[in-house]
């Protein structure tokens, strides 16, 4: 989304917060596939036993507000292990979300994890002080019934719920990644060059410079893009053609 940012490490850019994609070379697109790999993985961990405390507390949140829950467990149990269910998710499963608001906010660049960060934390921090010290909710803020707002599912289904959207973008960035590969792999990596003697060489195609002069075969693949030395008409790789007509159909 920022392609001026570069690093020579995998990474999260620090504009707008989403992993950084790697650039061409073999080592380093294993090296980034890697990343992206454990990335994924630790992603989906957070998200299962994020979602497997979220459901509980869903329930017992809402079961106090439908079926009266509260009056058979007592509202004061039912807080508790509302508590104990969300801290997990908010500070352990959403730990990412909150490295990545506070980088924003060290960078003074402020994206969505930032809102992410801000919302569930203040949402389970406010939540656990009015849990441990009810008394500094006044009462005009306090329901019919005198009970402290707290907000722990609201934190717990908000983390959860991003996690799952990460994990589908992770996934689908991981799918069109592999396809461009594949299609950058069509591409020639030998060319032959013509030198000012008359005859050529075989060079590899990173070692091409403006001004070069190349020598097309038939039936070869047009290394680089370039104009045709007897014709005016220009010659694009297979690459660029491929790459252009993905464009044009999105």
């Amino acid at each position: 989304m920022h392609p001026q940012i570069r690093q020579d490490h995998p990474g999260a850019c620090p504009i707008c917060g989403m992993a950084l994609e790697p650039e061409h070379g073999a080592g380093q697109q294993s090296e980034e596939s890697h990343h992206a790999h454990d990335e994924l993985t630790d992603f989906t961990r957070r998200f299962w036993l994020g979602l497997a405390l979220t459901v509980p507390l869903f329930l017992i949140e809402m079961a106090k507000h439908l079926f009266g829950a509260h009056a058979l467990m007592g509202l004061s149990a039912i807080d508790w292990i509302e508590f104990a269910l969300s801290s997990p998710v908010v500070l352990w499963a959403g730990a990412p979300f909150f490295r990545r608001g506070w980088n924003s906010l060290v960078t003074r660049n402020l994206n969505m994890f930032t809102l992410i960060a801000l919302g569930t934390g203040v949402a389970w921090a406010s939540s656990t002080a009015f849990l441990f010290m009810p008394s500094l909710v006044p009462v005009a803020f306090r329901s019919g019934d005198g009970d402290v707002p707290l907000y722990f599912e609201a934190a717990a289904v908000i983390t959860v719920l991003v996690l799952l959207g990460q994990i589908l973008e992770m996934r689908a960035r991981r799918r069109t990644s592999g396809a461009i590969r594949a299609l950058l792999d069509l591409a020639p990596k030998m060319a032959v060059r013509l030198r000012a003697d008359g005859g050529d060489e075989t060079i590899p195609v990173e070692h091409i410079v403006l001004g070069d002069r190349l020598r097309v075969r038939p039936g070869e693949k047009i290394p680089v893009d370039g104009r045709s030395g007897e014709h005016t008409s220009e010659l694009q790789s297979l690459a660029y053609l491929v790459c252009r007509l993905l464009l044009e159909k999105k």
